[in-house]
C-alpha cells in the first residue's frame, strides 16, 4: 500500500485499529461515531494548513472545502446534539504535534504523508461500513466518496519527500512515524471516551 516508511505503517495501520474494525463490523453506536466526527474533525481542519506549508496553495484551498464536507458528515450523524466543549486528550496531543510539524517544510511533508497515504484505504473502508451497517442514520458520505480514490496527493508527497536532502528526509520520516502513532492514539482516545455529554 504505502511505498515510503513501510515499517511505520505496518506498526500503525489505521485499518487495523479496533475503532475502525468496530466501524466495519457495525458495532459502533451513533454516540461513538458522533464523538469521532467531532474530535477527528479538529485534525481534519488542520490539513489545509499543512498543504499550505509545503507550497501547495490550490490543494490547501481544496482541503478547506473537504473540511466543510467533513462537518456535513458530522452534522448528519449527531444532529447538532453533541456538546463538543469536552475534548479528548489524545486528540489534543495529535493537534499540538501537527501544528508544530507544519512549521517546517520537511516535517510538514512527513506529517501530511502519515495521513494522506492511508486515507484512500480508510475512506473506502469507512464508506463500505456506512453502507453495510449504518444506512438508518442517513450519514452524509460525500467526504469518504471524494477520498476513496485520491491517490494523487500521497504520490505528490512521496515525490516531494524523495527530493529532500538526507537530513530532511530523516526529519520527514520521524514526523511521519510520530504522526502515525498519534493518529492511532487519537482513535484509541475516541474509542475509550465513555462520558459522552449531550446538551439539554
Amino acid at each position: 500500500m504505502e511505498q515510503l516508511f513501510p515499517s511505520v505503517f505496518a506498526q500503525h495501520n489505521l485499518l487495523n485499529h479496533p475503532f475502525y474494525v468496530a466501524w466495519n463490523e457495525g458495532r459502533l453506536t451513533r454516540e461513538q461515531m458522533s464523538v469521532y466526527a467531532s474530535e477527528y474533525g479538529r485534525f481534519i481542519q488542520l490539513i489545509s494548513e499543512g498543504w499550505q506549508a509545503v507550497g501547495e496553495t490550490e490543494i490547501a484551498k481544496g482541503e478547506q472545502e473537504h473540511y466543510v464536507l467533513w462537518k456535513s458528515f458530522g452534522a448528519s450523524i449527531d444532529g447538532n446534539k453533541l456538546n463538543t466543549s469536552c475534548t479528548i486528550s489524545e486528540v489534543d496531543d495529535l493537534i499540538s504535534s501537527v501544528k508544530k510539524s507544519f512549521q517546517s517544510h520537511a516535517t510538514a511533508l512527513g506529517t501530511l504523508y502519515a495521513f494522506e497515504a492511508q486515507q484512500p484505504a480508510t475512506a473506502s473502508s469507512k464508506l463500505q461500513g456506512l453502507k453495510d451497517h449504518y444506512t438508518q442514520w442517513h450519514a452524509d458520505e460525500t467526504y469518504f466518496k471524494v477520498h476513496e480514490c485520491d491517490f494523487e496527493e500521497p504520490a505528490l508527497l512521496e515525490a516531494k519527500i524523495n527530493s529532500l536532502s538526507v537530513e530532511q528526509h530523516s526529519a520527514a520520516a520521524k514526523a511521519c512515524g510520530e504522526t502515525c502513532r498519534l493518529l492511532w492514539n487519537a482513535l484509541t482516545g475516541v474509542m475509550n471516551h465513555a462520558d459522552i455529554v449531550y446538551s439539554n
